[in-house]
């Protein structure tokens, strides 16, 4: 069996389990809502909140977006902060493909005619990742008691807080090794392997953390909109960032599914449905908590798709190649 056949098999492979996910997600959720408890024209949504929580979510991207380009400017890929946002957002479209290796393969694909190096580039954009996904995951066990979906044992353990936090951190010293040893092996002329700095990458924690505040802000304003009688923001903050970062975590590592549809969904379902459950009882309180799941996914796609697009077609700078282009 030739490479380009396996790989075929394996991308239908793929394409087909990320199918089979969303069909089964999309069928619990329409039973749900075709439940006889659950009467959606209750429904009554506050358009007017859902820009703000459309424009929060592109905040929290422009937090990860610059670290990526600091972590750019860290490898010596020498672009303008105009230009990193825009590769940014445009290869996020790739993560609508299964694999998600489409947002590397991308970012690579638009900087490399800015003499951007396809090595740096494509081992930045996975420690962006890392950095965000790991301050998500620790944002959400430090949170889960305020979800009251899982015991507080479980979201104490401080080993298992430390482990997440520390994943890039670590992986970077790896790398940094790694680095210094195949340094030694291919003499002083090749071209150094990427290896962003520890400090820099616990930086990017911060900025993950900060990125997902703001994605929880935004969960609030669209549960307000379309729940006005719940709690006040304030109120219900730290449960909204614990419910996003979780389910915005578990969508990322459910690799095989484009832009976590349906897994993202899921968590949020169950994250949500306490909340409402006492008030409500619990079918309305699963329906109304898949409403704002779906209504949160097409805000936050919308708001993504119409700044990608835009950002695409602006003009583009002219490309520049600086000497290591071809190194």
């Amino acid at each position: 069996m030739s490479s380009e056949t396996r790989h075929r098999l394996w991308f239908a492979a793929k394409t087909a389990l990320a199918l089979a996910v969303v069909a089964g997600v999309a069928r619990y959720f329409h039973t749900i809502l075709t439940h006889a408890d659950f009467d959606p024209r209750q429904l009554r949504v506050r358009l007017d909140l859902l820009v703000p929580a459309g424009a929060l979510y592109l905040l929290a991207h422009c937090c990860w977006a610059t670290f990526w380009v600091r972590l750019l400017h860290n490898q010596g890929v020498a672009v303008s902060w105009g230009l990193g946002l825009r590769a940014y957002f445009v290869s996020q479209l790739g993560k609508y493909v299964p694999g998600k290796a489409w947002v590397i393969l991308l970012r690579v694909g638009i900087l490399r005619h800015y003499g951007g190096h396809p090595l740096p580039v494509a081992v930045t954009a996975t420690y962006e990742a890392l950095c965000s996904m790991a301050a998500g995951a620790l944002l959400a066990v430090l949170l889960l008691p305020q979800l009251g979906v899982l015991p507080v044992d479980l979201s104490s353990n401080v080993a298992a807080l430390l482990a997440v936090a520390a994943l890039p951190v670590a992986l970077g010293v790896l790398n940094k090794l790694a680095a210094r040893v195949v340094a030694k092996k291919r003499g002083p002329d090749a071209r150094p392997l990427p290896a962003p700095s520890v400090f820099l990458l616990a930086q990017g924690l911060v900025h993950g953390a900060v990125g997902h505040g703001l994605l929880g802000l935004s969960l609030g304003l669209t549960i307000a909109a379309v729940a006005p009688q719940s709690a006040a923001l304030t109120e219900t903050y730290p449960a909204d960032l614990g419910a996003s970062a979780i389910a915005y975590v578990a969508g990322f590592v459910a690799l095989v599914v484009p832009g976590g549809l349906g897994v993202r969904e899921y968590v949020l379902k169950v994250a949500l449905t306490p909340r409402f459950a006492e008030a409500l009882g619990p079918q309305e309180a699963a329906g109304l908590a898949v409403v704002i799941a779906l209504v949160l996914r097409l805000v936050w796609t919308a708001a993504e798709v119409l700044v990608a697009a835009a950002l695409y077609l602006l003009p583009a700078p002219a490309p520049t190649f600086p000497p290591h282009h071809n190194a």
